[in-house]
């Protein structure tokens, strides 16, 4: 029998078999394999994912689906240069591109669009298969931890700006390395060029140091060391261009698990600008309270000058209307003359200082400027005939008769001004020219000139005269006396109106000065009742009505003052009783038995002074209702006001005028 060639021996059979067994047995091991590869890539929390070398998906698991928001139809059906962010396309293509044979495996980040319009970032690492050309890659999205990373840039740039705001720069020192890091801004504060890992860095700080600081540093240093104790400094450094700063520094101990202290910290601030400002509040509370202290000065000064002048122009004042020959007259106008001067010169000291300590202030009231000139006029039409001098007024015809302002700080400044020119002029004129510039429906500037044909200023000297106590030379005061103040303080009265003394001068030819003012206009007069105007000034209004037979307390330790009202009471009060009384305690003491009808109360006495006198007067039932008038030496702003708060009644400034007390009697006992 002949074998058939495709029949096979039982051996060859038996390797057959082996050999599909064998197959099977790899087919299954692949099976296995692909499962649980497809298991792997299903179940993957990474984004996995097959690329052909056209740009589009052959496979994506479903973390890539649901990170992104498609389903896997959608992101196998389109080019995935389509879902990647359009700022990221050209360098994806590059890296793309970039794998080939000799470069199969690249790391990027890109960004893709989700399907709801957001993005995230993702990191690839991708390996091109030469054998399939297919790219098999493989993406975790680090969104998250990218923003994090910016939130914390954007914190760390937040606290440099800050510190930079603040002049703060930060510092920490591992005690085990020895190692100092310094902040941006640390750098700064010492000027020192940022050098990494600088070995000097230490020594340079300590280097800026002035001898002492070093080693209270160094103690406080060793003491946070060994007690976790916080330690603080301010001091001064030198930096190495000799440049002076101030630094405010302050240090922190950090310890481990085991509470061993391990590292430092702290921060040094700028306080450079701080101490700055410090120093100059200081500079300015010294100054003023320098200033302050001059004015007590001035205020003390003036009343105890005041008080002896009181008695000086009073009793010469008394004595003036007395019968003297013509040698004794002449000794005695020169007295009271003389007191008068001392009188004003002090006003005028005491002005100044209430002008450049700010306390005074500018009133409004009712003025007429027909009257006020004219009184001006007849204060120096007795000067001006003995001098042979024209003395000429002139008003221009637009000037409205009344306006608003301060009466008394007008009559100073045209007072000022004419006595300086009746100083200085010798023969001609002087004129006093009110003229209205300009005007509206309810405002009249108005122009006050004195023009004097005197000796004039040299040019040189036209500013320096409206300086406080300066003339226009040192010969000036010893020729013509005076203190130099009156223009100083005609100037500064007017700053307080906006306005401003201004002088043309010729030398030997003559001088004007003038200023213009702002004023309210009063289109008719306006009546006060509280008010009395009196052109005659040395006639009082109620002269003719006599007070008779009034009991009057006069409260004074000045021997020679007591004496003067007491004088001047019992000229004015026919037939009164006056009881004496030298300090406040024995005012309120006699009062309370003698019940006088009227109280003239000092300020400034022993024991008891006339403030709280007042007010334990006012507190009594019996005597609560008596009059009682301040008679006060002190005429600083708000002493009126001081007065009358404290529950007097009125108020009279020394030296006593014979004419003010006789309309105060008047105005309280015939109540």
């Amino acid at each position: 029998m002949v074998e058939s060639k495709n029949e096979f021996s039982y051996q060859e059979l038996l390797q057959k078999v082996k050999e599909q067994e064998l197959l099977i047995e790899k087919l299954n091991d692949e099976k296995q394999d692909l499962t649980n590869f497809e298991y792997f890539v299903k179940d993957s929390l990474d984004l996995i994912c097959i690329a052909d070398s056209n740009r589009y998906f052959k496979m994506v698991n479903d973390a890539f689906s649901e990170v992104l928001g498609y389903t896997k139809e959608e992101l196998l059906s389109k080019s995935f240069l389509e879902f990647i962010h359009p700022d990221d396309l050209e360098a994806t293509l590059t890296v793309f591109q970039s794998l080939t044979e000799s470069s199969r495996i690249t790391d990027f980040e890109n960004r893709y669009i989700k399907k709801n319009g957001d993005f995230v970032i993702l990191q690839w690492k991708a390996n091109l298969n030469t054998a399939n050309d297919l790219v098999y890659s493989i993406a975790r999205d680090i969104t998250d931890i990218r923003k994090t990373q910016e939130k914390l840039l954007s914190s760390e740039k937040s606290l440099n700006e800050a510190q930079k705001i603040a002049k703060i720069g930060s510092w920490d020192f591992i005690l085990m390395t020895q190692e100092l890091n310094w902040s941006n801004e640390l750098y700064e504060i010492f000027e020192f060029e940022k050098i990494p890992n600088d070995p000097q860095l230490y020594n340079k700080y300590l280097s800026c140091f002035y001898p002492k600081d070093v080693e209270k540093l160094k103690r406080n240093i060793d003491n946070t060391i060994a007690n976790k104790m916080p330690y603080e400094m301010e001091h001064k450094i030198i930096l190495p261009n000799q440049t002076i700063k101030w630094v405010f520094c302050t240090g922190v101990s950090i310890v481990d698990n085991n509470d061993n202290v391990v590292a430092l910290k702290g921060v040094v601030q700028d306080i450079t600008q701080k101490k700055q400002i410090e120093n100059t509040i200081k500079a300015k509370e010294k100054a003023e309270a320098s200033n302050k202290a001059k004015s007590d000065f001035l205020a003390n000064m003036s009343h105890e000058i005041r008080t002896p002048l009181n008695g000086i122009i009073g009793f010469t004042d008394l004595l003036l209307k007395t019968k003297f020959d013509k040698d004794q007259l002449e000794y005695l106008t020169t007295v009271n003359e003389s007191a008068n001067t001392l009188m004003e010169i002090i006003n005028n000291i005491l002005d100044f200082s209430k002008i450049e300590s700010g306390k005074l202030e500018l009133i409004s009231e009712e003025i007429d400027i027909y009257e006020l000139s004219n009184q001006i006029i007849n204060l120096f039409k007795y000067e001006a005939n003995h001098k042979k001098i024209d003395l000429v007024l002139y008003i221009d015809p637009a000037v409205p008769q009344f306006i608003k302002g301060d009466s008394f700080r007008l009559k100073q400044i045209l007072v000022n001004l004419l006595s300086n020119a009746m100083k200085f002029t010798f023969s001609g004129h002087i004129k006093l020219n009110i003229i209205q510039t300009e005007e509206d429906d309810v405002i009249s500037k108005i122009k006050f000139s004195v023009v004097d044909t005197g000796i004039g200023i040299e040019t040189q000297n036209q500013q320096k005269i409206f300086q406080s106590f300066i003339q226009a030379d040192n010969t000036t005061t010893r020729k013509y006396g005076g203190t130099g103040l009156g223009l100083a303080i005609s100037s500064q009265l007017l700053a307080l109106k906006k306005s401003k003394l201004k002088l043309t001068s010729s030398y030997g030819a003559g001088s004007e000065f003038f200023f213009i003012i702002a004023f309210e206009k009063i289109s008719q007069k306006q009546s006060n009742p509280s008010e009395t105007t009196n052109f005659e000034e040395n006639k009082s209004p109620e002269s003719s009505n006599s007070l008779d037979n009034y009991k009057i307390l006069i409260a004074e330790d000045n021997k020679i003052n007591m004496l003067l009202a007491k004088t001047l009471v019992k000229k004015i009060v026919t037939n009164c009783t006056i009881i004496e009384a030298v300090n406040g305690y024995d005012a309120v003491a006699i009062s309370k038995i003698e019940h006088p009808d009227l109280i003239l109360m000092d300020i400034q006495m022993p024991v008891q002074n006339g403030y709280d006198a007042t007010m334990a007067i006012r507190k009594s039932k019996t005597i609560m209702h008596i009059p009682v008038i301040a008679l006060t030496a002190g005429v600083l702003n708000g002493e009126k006001e001081k007065c009358i708060s404290h529950g007097m009644s009125d108020y009279i400034t020394k030296p006593i005028v014979h004419n003010d007390l006789e309309k105060v009697l008047h105005k309280w006992l015939k109540k």
